[in-house]
């Protein structure tokens, strides 16, 4: 077999690898209501169809939807084709760090790997990558990455968790957002 440095090595046929694929910001919109499921990820990168068959609503707040692991509540907004890439998780109580980790992970995908962990002033951002993501959210997440980000009430990051966002915000290994 003759690889060509510029174009990376595959075997014929296959086409190139993975990693040759481009992200596309994907759109952030409303979630569309009434879909039918789909084979795939029940949370976060799950077809909105599949996502309502599975969480239910918040019966305070007809946009949102209760938290499974502590009381609170979540809102989604989703891709163009319908794909949940927008979480903003506001549990009812403050969480300390570590739970709020584990809450933002329930939603991640089983394989899911962090990427980073940077605390910032006002908040701590931390990514994940996960092949799983990847295949669900095709060009919108072909890497298959997921920003968490905790703030507290204030402007200063305190530690003490009021909201975690899931999202695509950041590409992979990179960290851009300001808090």
């Amino acid at each position: 077999m003759m690889c060509i440095v510029a174009t990376g090595c595959h075997v014929p046929g296959t086409g190139p690898p993975a990693a040759a694929g481009k992200t596309e910001q994907p759109v952030n919109v409303e979630c569309p209501s009434g879909k039918p499921a789909h084979s795939g990820l029940q949370n976060f990168g799950a077809y909105i169809g599949t996502w309502d068959v599975d969480h239910p609503r918040d019966p305070n707040d007809s946009a949102a939807y209760r938290l499974s692991t502590v009381s609170g509540d979540v809102e989604l907004r989703c891709s163009a084709d319908g794909y949940v890439v927008s979480e903003t998780m506001r549990p009812l109580f403050h969480s300390p760090e570590g739970q709020a980790l584990r809450i933002a992970l329930t939603d991640l995908p089983e394989d899911s790997m962090k990427v980073y962990d940077h605390r910032h002033p006002g908040c701590r951002v931390l990514q994940f990558e996960s092949a799983q993501l990847a295949r669900q959210l095709g060009a919108d997440d072909t890497d298959g990455r997921v920003d968490v980000v905790f703030t507290s009430d204030t402007s200063t990051y305190t530690g003490v968790v009021k909201t975690i966002l899931l999202d695509l915000f950041d590409p992979l290994g990179a960290d851009t957002r300001a808090c």
